[in-house]
């Protein structure tokens, strides 16, 4: 059986609100996080796909609320060593703080 996860932290000081991740299937954008302090926490569950592989667009665009105002950032797949399928692993998303985010893709 072929299992990817979506996993999430926030490393800021604030809560946010990731209202999508355009490039990654609807069900993959986590909602709230809260902040935490380190990654060894989720601050939301995982997303997770069973049997099915996923399909990563070449750009990832991720929007949220961060203190009542909309941020965006833009993330080349292959700057991030992500494939364009993902048949199995996880893939590891921290939000840093001031519009900085940490992709990391761990088998």
């Amino acid at each position: 059986m072929n299992e990817i996860d979506f996993v999430y932290f926030n490393l800021s000081p604030n809560e946010i609100v990731v209202d999508s991740i355009t490039g990654l299937p609807l069900w993959a954008s986590p909602g709230v996080l809260v902040p935490v302090h380190a990654e060894d926490r989720l601050s939301e569950s995982s997303m997770t796909s069973f049997d099915e592989p996923v399909n990563v667009s070449a750009t990832l665009k991720i929007a949220w609320q961060e203190n009542g105002k909309t941020h965006q950032a833009e993330l080349n797949r292959n700057d991030l060593g992500i494939p364009a399928k993902l048949k199995s692993g996880k893939v590891r998303f921290t939000y840093l703080g001031a519009d900085k985010w940490r992709v990391k893709v761990l088998k």
